[in-house]
Parts: structure tokens; sequence; C-alpha cells
């Protein structure tokens, strides 16, 4: 508990409040995500408007990371751990980047999902991939407010287990996709949502990696 009171008392207690912050944005950005893959019966108009709202998301959390950056070069932190809590922050930053490019992935390419093979993909693996992004955002909130070294550890080991099940799912869609007669925008749109969300678990696992880093180099 002293270690976790001593990694606070020269400025990361208020980042420590800010990365909760910016993971709650990406939690309501993921839910709008969520939102728009989870049927292809939506119109354009509910589309535009989750798109709206993601960029609205994403240019508050693109404030914060500045925000904490500046605090960080400026001294907030000890030398130690300024470089680990900077890429700490880019990669918090990636998670909701990522998860707005999927939303706008979903914008171009949604009149594909007409094609039953490519809606199939999309409400099944792809969905399970993201209710796991889900939770392996929870459990980086539930790092960002540890209050020891063990808990924080802990769920450190369950982020990076979540982590290897989107990969083999991301590996198991890959394989179908070959499989079915796409054509080359609907190929694109399918991988490049799949690589997204796989992108957004490999951020997690970063910042839960980088987090945990922070926490043991004090």
């Amino acid at each position: 508990m002293q270690r976790i009171k001593k990694l606070f008392s020269s400025g990361l207690e208020e980042i420590r409040d800010k990365l909760v912050e910016h993971i709650r944005l990406s939690h309501e950005s993921l839910k709008l995500l969520q939102d728009v893959s989870s049927s292809r019966d939506l119109d354009r108009l509910a589309i535009d408007e989750a798109v709206r709202k993601a960029t609205a998301l994403e240019r508050e959390g693109d404030e914060i990371v500045r925000e904490l950056v500046d605090k960080v070069v400026q001294g907030a932190v000890v030398p130690t751990v300024t470089n680990v809590v900077l890429v700490l922050l880019d990669n918090v930053d990636n998670i909701l980047d990522m998860i707005y490019f999927a939303i706008k992935e979903i914008r171009r390419g949604y009149h594909l999902w007409s094609n039953d093979n490519v809606y199939a993909i999309i409400s099944t693996s792809i969905k399970e991939m993201l209710d796991l992004v889900k939770s392996m955002l929870e459990y980086l909130e539930n790092m960002a407010r540890a209050n020891n070294e063990d808990e924080l550890r802990r769920y450190a080991r369950i982020i990076s287990s979540l982590e290897e099940e989107i990969d083999e799912i991301k590996e198991n869609i890959l394989d179908k996709v070959y499989t079915y007669s796409l054509n080359a925008v609907e190929f694109n749109h399918v991988v490049s949502l799949i690589y997204t969300a796989d992108k957004i678990a490999d951020n997690i696992q970063d910042a839960a990696y980088h987090l945990t880093t922070v926490f043991a180099s004090v």
C-alpha cells in the first residue's frame, strides 16, 4: 500500500483519474460500435448519428491525452517512469482511435451486409471479439483503480488471457473468410473490421502491461 501511495504522490494520482475518464470514453464508444454492428436493419441516419457521437468522444479523448502528455513532459511523474507513462497514454489513446475507426468502417461498408456471408461474420465472430474487448476494457479500468500490486497483476493476467482468446477467434475468422466467395470490397471490409478489433485488444493488453510496469518500477 505504501508503494502505491508513493507511486501516485508526484502527479500520477491525477493521471490515474484521467486514465479512468479516458477508458470510460472508450466504453461509450465501444457501446456505439456494438450497437451499430448488432443489426443490418439500421437506417443510415442511425449509423451517421453513431459516427457523430464517436467523433465527439474521440476528440474528447484526444484532449485528455494532450493534457496528460503536457503534464508528464513538464515533470508530473518521476523520471524513471516518464517514458513508460507516455507509451501507456499512447496505448490508451489508440484504443479509442481504433474503436472510432471501426465505426467509420461500418458506415462505409454497411451496404455490403446484404451479403449473408458478410453479415454472418459480423453477427457472430466479430460480435464475439467485441464482447471480449468489452471485458478487457472493464478489467483495464479495474487496473487503473487498483489499490495494490497483486490486484493489478491479477487483472493484467486476465486481460492477457482474453487477448489470446481474441487472437484465436481472429485466426478462425480469417480461415472462414477465405472460403467464402466475397468480392474484393466485401473481403477488405470484413478483414478491416477483424484486424481493427484485434488491434483494439492488442492496445488494451499493451496498456495493461505498461500500467503494471509503472507500478513495479517505483
